[in-house]
């Protein structure tokens, strides 16, 4: 791995962790002194940000310092759980949101001009941030492969264009706040935007729950693996099953083979190293590992 593009990766994220953070206090601030829904459904929306950072910045981070290594899925699959918990989280504050939002159609509530003005900057300049994000780390994930910045490029491309989708709703207002429907704006995209929230992550959570549960390989993932053996089959003696696990975006294979005492260690090393790099080529993301079992237990009888 580049260790300096992972550095860089590690560096972007963690920047927009310090941003995000900073941006806590004025998000309470405007949010709470405008009287705006669309300005308070950001406020879950910053912890998302920051919450998801932490730990993408962690995984990045011992990725880098080559914390992670070898069958290291506890890991994988803690950052799996910690992630859908936010998710979790984030969705119900959205639905209290929309509850608020549905009070408020009914019971409509003026907002203070001056500080939905200057959220209204606030917000413009966010998305400026967030497109730039968006951009930057899509680079450096396609530099090189990390499901992490993969991630990571999509989230800011979800939080630029909220930004631009609050921005859009708090300068109608400012310009149409004369009119008596003008009430009505704001409760009205901050519905619009809770609504968009939950389409772009429940894939995301679902996807998540089924990460936590452990899965055997698709079948068509296990062909390839089979024709890895098959392409092998006069280079070992014996074969004794594939285990499989995925945790997060890695998947872990063990493929248990018998090879002859006969055989030379020069012979054996060639036929693991070919089909441990094949394995790992026509899986992607996969971390492929050959067990020897003693040709001895090949002859025991089965239970």
């Amino acid at each position: 791995m580049d260790k300096d593009i992972l550095y860089q990766q590690e560096k972007s994220v963690f920047i927009m962790l310090v941003l995000a953070i900073l941006w806590c206090a004025p998000n309470l601030l405007l949010a709470f002194m405008s009287g705006s829904l669309v300005l308070t459904s950001d406020i879950p929306d910053n912890f998302r940000i920051i919450l998801t950072n932490i730990l993408s910045w962690r995984v990045l981070r011992s990725i880098r310092l080559g914390r992670l290594h070898g069958y290291d899925y506890g890991t994988d699959k803690l950052q799996v759980f910690a992630g859908m918990v936010c998710s979790i989280v984030y969705i119900m504050t959205l639905f209290l949101i929309a509850g608020f939002a549905l009070i408020r159609m009914v019971k409509p509530a003026t907002m203070n001009q001056s500080f939905t003005c200057i959220g209204a900057v606030f917000q413009f300049v966010l998305f400026l941030v967030m497109g730039w994000f968006w951009l930057k780390n899509k680079k450096l994930a396609h530099k090189q492969h990390s499901p992490v910045m993969e991630t990571q490029w999509r989230l800011n491309r979800g939080d630029a264009l909220s930004a631009l989708l609050c921005f859009a709703s708090l300068i109608l207002w400012l310009i149409l706040k004369e009119w008596p429907w003008a009430v009505y704006i704001d409760p009205f995209f901050a519905l619009l935007f809770v609504c968009f929230a939950i389409v772009s992550f429940t894939p995301k959570l679902v996807a998540e729950v089924n990460e936590l549960l452990d899965r055997t390989l698709h079948n068509e993932l296990q062909l390839k693996i089979d024709r890895r053996l098959v392409e092998h089959f006069h280079d070992y003696d014996d074969f004794h099953g594939v285990r499989s696990r995925r945790a997060g975006e890695r998947i872990f294979i063990e493929v248990a083979l018998s090879f002859a005492p006969e055989r030379q260690v020069r012979e054996v090393s060639r036929t693991v190293a070919s089909l441990r790099d094949g394995i790992q080529s026509d899986v992607p993301g996969s971390e492929a590992r050959i067990v020897f079992v003693p040709c001895a237990e090949a002859k025991l009888p089965t239970e």
